[in-house]
């Protein structure tokens, strides 16, 4: 089994959870949103690039010209992520969500903010993120364009998956019960599967996540 931080070298691409983007509504400052956008682009390309910190920067200086749009804090969120800075990631990633307008933000900061819950070892965020976050069509809401990883459902699912696996809930048969890991897995696979025991279980969810890359960012 591996290590927690399977989880931001094999989690950063995950799942659910970035805000919402093109559309997000927001007042103008004396900075012309040309100058927001072109940070926000400069911001993905160092990201791509696997310059976090300096993706970071570009964020945040995002962020403070239009703090009421959400992409600068979901840059900002995936940054701190690919960082190793779960904690101060989630954080980012909560304060962004009241300025989340579109479904496709709002999948996309659930990932990374459940991802966050993940690295830092807070199952029962990961598991229940749902509960605070709804999401009325996930599947709507992939992929985040900007960003150079694919975000699937899937992703989401796999990391309520292993929450709830961490804290012991999980069955060797076929479940209905959400509360249950292999509720999500199966939600996920082509068709169910049963576990005679735990790793069987845990192997199937690392497999998924590496064959997607969602276990970059875990």
């Amino acid at each position: 089994m591996r290590t927690d931080w399977i989880t931001v070298r094999s989690l950063a691409t995950l799942l659910l959870v970035t805000g919402f983007l093109a559309g997000c509504g927001g007042g103008l400052t004396a900075s012309t949103p040309s100058d927001f956008e072109s940070l926000i682009d400069d911001g993905w390309t160092e990201y791509n690039g696997g310059r976090f910190d300096e993706a970071q920067r570009l964020f945040s200086k995002a962020k403070s010209i239009e703090p009421t749009r959400a992409e600068g804090y979901i840059g900002c969120g995936w940054s701190l992520l690919r960082r190793q800075h779960p904690d101060s990631s989630a954080v980012i990633f909560r304060l962004g969500m009241p300025h989340i307008e579109t479904l496709e933000d709002s999948v996309d900061a659930i990932c990374g903010l459940a991802g966050a819950y993940l690295a830092n070892g807070n199952n029962n965020k990961a598991a229940t993120i749902l509960q605070d976050y709804p999401v009325s069509d996930v599947s709507r809401g992939f992929p985040f364009r900007k960003h150079d990883f694919l975000i699937e459902a899937g992703h989401l699912e796999m990391v309520q998956a292993m929450a709830l696996y961490r804290l012991g809930l999980y069955t060797s048969a076929e479940s209905e019960d959400p509360d249950n890991a292999l509720y999500h897995l199966n939600n996920v696979l082509a068709k169910p599967y049963d576990y005679t025991s735990p790793p069987e279980l845990m192997r199937k969810i690392t497999e998924y996540l590496d064959r997607t890359n969602g276990g970059d960012w875990l």
